[in-house]
């Protein structure tokens, strides 16, 4: 098939080069966020690190949480993390100050993005908030089922849930749209392409979804232990598992084509940023490794990649008009 020869060629042109080691973190590295060149990190050492991308040199250490940080978000110059100890912090990434604490969730602040000047978190107490960014106010509250992770898309935000399942809300009326149904086991991280949604879980399985019709296209099985962390960049996947290792998908084959092996411990979160994978770790350090080539960086190769897109959305258009899309 096209697709499976596109992998191929995609498994033969990307290669990986020798990676770095940021260590200083005393415990987990639970997620990491790229801004230009930083790298900023919330730990399960109760700290947010900032590092340098190019030297690997750590910048600033940022004090204040009283539990794990589980997540952070980069907006302007601005960090926001959330924690363990319930809150949701603001701080100015040059000063390393914290300028809000945002109070309101009643257990363990799982997951934090941001969309123009509202934050959404996700947290253990069944709800997902949005706030003010300015004011720090709590606007609104969804009720759902212990949210993992919450990603945002134009009006859309969408969670991962304990429950198994992916939801899909109104980011202004706070209503479920759509419940997506199809991983075993409880679903650890959700990021949005385009239409599409890719889902990590314990189930050892990435699937990708239609974001409108809310079916599972594809499922993609490689991993021995969960998916903890997807990523989407171009038309590659790159997911981090408690099985030690990194993988990247080709997005429209489903093929798994290089695999990386270079921490100790559970890959926690990954994150791509130009020709850079960086990832944290229960090994308490980052790894950046380097990528010699992501598709839509040869025209060539672009070209061959739009071709299996545009025929796979003809087919689609044909499984709508007869009725028979799955």
């Amino acid at each position: 098939m096209l697709e499976e020869s596109i992998a191929r060629n995609l498994d033969q042109q990307i290669q990986i080069g020798k990676s770095k080691t940021l260590e200083g973190h005393k415990d987990w590295v639970k997620s990491v966020f790229v801004r230009d060149n930083q790298i900023i990190c919330g730990s399960w050492d109760n700290t947010i690190g900032i590092w340098d991308i190019d030297s690997g040199a750590c910048l600033k250490i940022l004090e204040g949480h009283t539990n794990y940080v589980n997540s952070v978000f980069v907006k302007d110059n601005l960090i926001i993390s959330g924690s363990l100890d319930k809150t949701i912090r603001i701080w100015d990434i040059d000063t390393g100050s914290c300028l809000k604490i945002l109070e309101g969730h009643t257990e363990s602040s799982m997951s934090v993005f941001v969309k123009d000047n509202l934050i959404i978190s996700s947290s253990y107490d069944n709800t997902i908030k949005i706030w003010d960014i300015n004011s720090g106010s709590c606007q609104k509250t969804l009720e759902g089922y212990c949210v993992n992770q919450v990603f945002v898309k134009d009006n859309l935000i969408i969670s991962g849930s304990i429950d198994n399942t992916i939801r899909i809300w109104d980011i202004n009326t706070g209503e479920c749209l759509k419940t997506l149904e199809g991983h075993t086991s409880c679903v650890y991280s959700v990021f949005v392409k385009d239409k599409l949604i890719i889902s990590g879980s314990e189930d050892k399985t990435i699937k990708i979804w239609d974001i409108d019709y809310g079916s599972c296209l594809k499922t993609l099985k490689g991993h021995t232990d969960s998916v903890k962390s997807v990523f989407v960049k171009d038309n590659l996947i790159i997911s981090g598992s408690y099985d030690k290792t990194i993988k990247i998908w080709d997005i429209n084959s489903g093929s798994c084509l290089k695999t990386l092996k270079d921490h100790t411990h559970c890959i926690m979160s990954v994150f791509v940023k130009d020709n850079l994978i960086i990832s944290g770790s229960r090994d308490y350090t980052i790894r950046v490794a380097p990528i010699s080539l992501f598709p839509g960086e040869q025209g060539l190769f672009q070209s061959t990649i739009n071709s299996f897109n545009l025929a796979h959305h003809l087919l689609r258009e044909i499984q709508d008009y007869f009725g028979v899309r799955k």
